[in-house]
């Protein structure tokens, strides 16, 4: 039995990463076609219209994950993860058969919905059915799944692409989300202090008991409410704002800002900001690829150093060392440091990774969707000025040196806040098992 409740466990963790790596492959699926979209004059697409397409994906993913973050916190986790799966895969299918760029247009929008909305649930039941100490480590291995996905789509769209087709890339995609959704049916749980909080104490329970959520598991304490009373239900809107916590929720959104901001800038631009300062086309594109690998190995290792030394220290930590790293760029040092300053600066970039975990343990679960939410999705305007504001700089005579110094402000910055976060939340970890707002989780 033991064995079972364990593979249980896993299966949590491992189907959420799923979930991520196929919005990563529905989320790139554009960009892997749009060369070919654009060379063929499909539905007489321009750069211009491509980047409005672009736009309404991801407006669409910031409207997903506020509101599915906010109804997660009401509904439960389980109906909106499932309701995300099924609506980023039926409308990535539907862009196959899309008959005009107006019509592709609000499919991708429509999708951008599910895109958005699954990250920010995924993250919050993840949390619930793991060890307190790894949480954060937890958060960081699931949302690997973005460049997991990322590079699954772009090696599969060179071969599928000259010999099959675009469409066939969407309705794969399709096909296989189908496929998930009836795993993610299987294996996903509900939220056990969503079910406490609303009075369902048996049902908890016997999640408790499948998923082996022991005593070093969040949900235990949930459980342990239960036992002691009565638990009171409370609404997130109220959690978020209480003395203590308000500050955080404004603070939270602003940092996930700086952080996509960079990310997104330098996923963008990298190449022709090192192009245009001496570096042939080649080696540009191979810093794209030092900067995504030293990304994704930075999800899982400053996540993981979060748990053993705080999220304030580490996050910090890496917005700092980003922007070090971002200067010396500044300094024009030889091709072989240049690479291993852009795979040091993707290391630290994904310290916004961390920062959605620390968001995540910083607030009882009760509110945790809801404030996930908003960090994924207002913070997304992040990625939408980060590309805008480095084309802009690009085109002053400061060039390239003056994004840099940019991207330097920005990482101290998001610093700077990341270190005024009030040390009154549950990442603390003396208020993990007694503050009272664990009872209205």
């Amino acid at each position: 039995m033991s064995a079972v409740r364990t593979a249980g466990s896993r299966a949590v963790v491992l189907t959420c990463l799923a979930v991520t790596i196929i919005d990563g492959i529905d989320l790139l699926m554009f960009g892997a076609v749009l060369p070919v979209l654009i060379q063929n004059g499909e539905w007489g697409i321009t750069a211009v219209t491509a980047g409005v397409v672009g736009s309404l994906s991801l407006f669409g993913m910031m409207i997903g994950a506020t509101v599915a973050g906010y109804l997660t916190d009401i509904v439960g986790r389980r109906p909106i993860v499932l309701g995300c799966v099924a609506l980023f895969s039926l409308f990535t299918g539907v862009c196959a058969i899309a008959t005009s760029l107006e019509m592709f247009a609000i499919f991708r929008f429509l999708a951008g919905l599910g895109f958005g909305g699954a990250l920010p649930t995924v993250i919050a039941l993840t949390m619930e059915y793991v060890k307190i100490e790894r949480r954060q480590f937890a958060n960081g291995l699931i949302q690997t799944g973005f460049p997991i996905g990322g590079a699954i789509i772009s090696v599969v769209a060179i071969f599928v692409i000259p010999a099959l087709g675009w469409h066939v890339l969407f309705a794969a995609a399709a096909a296989i989300g189908a496929v998930l959704f009836f795993v993610a049916y299987r294996n996903l749980p509900e939220s056990m202090a969503f079910l406490v909080a609303r009075g369902r104490v048996d049902e908890a329970r016997a999640l408790a008991e499948r998923y082996d959520v022991g005593e070093g598991a969040e949900s235990s304490l949930a459980l342990k409410q239960a036992d002691a009373g009565p638990v009171e239900k409370r609404s997130a809107f109220r959690i978020m704002f209480v003395p203590g916590l308000r500050v955080a929720v404004v603070l939270f959104p602003v940092i996930s800002f700086f952080g996509l901001l960079v990310s997104y800038g330098m996923n963008t631009w990298i190449p022709q900001i090192l192009r245009s300062t001496g570096y042939d086309l080649g080696s540009a594109l191979s810093f794209l690829l030092a900067f995504n690998i030293g990304s994704a190995i930075g999800m899982v290792v400053l996540t993981g150093l979060a748990d053993r030394f705080g999220s304030r220290r580490v996050i910090s930590t890496g917005f700092v060392l980003g922007a070090l790293a971002v200067a010396t760029l500044t300094l024009g040092p030889a091709q072989a440091l240049v690479f291993t300053l852009v795979l040091v600066i993707g290391f630290c970039a994904s310290s916004q990774t961390a920062v959605y975990g620390f968001a995540g343990v910083y607030f009882p679960a009760a509110a945790r969707g809801t404030v996930l939410g908003l960090c994924t999705g207002l913070g997304r305007l992040g990625g939408v000025v980060g590309p805008i504001m480095v084309g802009l700089i690009m085109s002053t005579s400061v060039g390239a040196t003056g994004v840099f110094w940019a991207f330097c402000a920005v990482g101290v910055t998001a610093a700077v806040l990341v270190s005024l976060m009030p040390r009154t939340g549950l990442s603390d970890k003396r208020t993990v098992a007694t503050d009272p707002q664990v009872a209205t989780a």
